[in-house]
């Protein structure tokens, strides 16, 4: 068996990751800093409108690819995020789990000092 947070997410993670801190703010409990955290401002998603039409919208949000080892307890909802290199501070408006331990926070943009 394949340990991916070992080896696919931590490696992957070290080379794409952010360079400067990603401070993780919990709904509940301390914050704290996330070493590897790869953070795209226009991530493109594409959401089906409609089952029955073959097409479909592009979306583009905020993300943060974040591996879920390095959290005490698992990222939810209405968590608070803050990019160093953008300056920026972000809410989760959805956790998406990929089922190897990687998730893909969907952020909303909260503010700008």
């Amino acid at each position: 068996m394949i340990d991916w947070d070992q080896m696919v997410l931590g490696p992957v993670m070290g080379v794409f990751g952010e360079d400067e801190p990603v401070i993780y703010r919990p709904s509940a409990g301390p914050s704290f800093t996330l070493a590897d955290a790869v953070f795209d401002e226009a991530y493109l998603g594409l959401e089906m409108i409609d089952d029955a039409k073959a097409g479909g919208v592009n979306t583009a949000t905020p993300v943060l690819g974040v591996r879920l080892a390095l959290f005490p307890a698992p990222p939810v909802q209405g968590d608070m995020v803050f990019i160093t290199r953008v300056n920026s501070t972000y809410v989760v408006r959805d956790v998406r789990p990929d089922g190897h331990g990687e998730a893909k926070l969907m952020l909303n943009f909260v503010s700008s000092p």
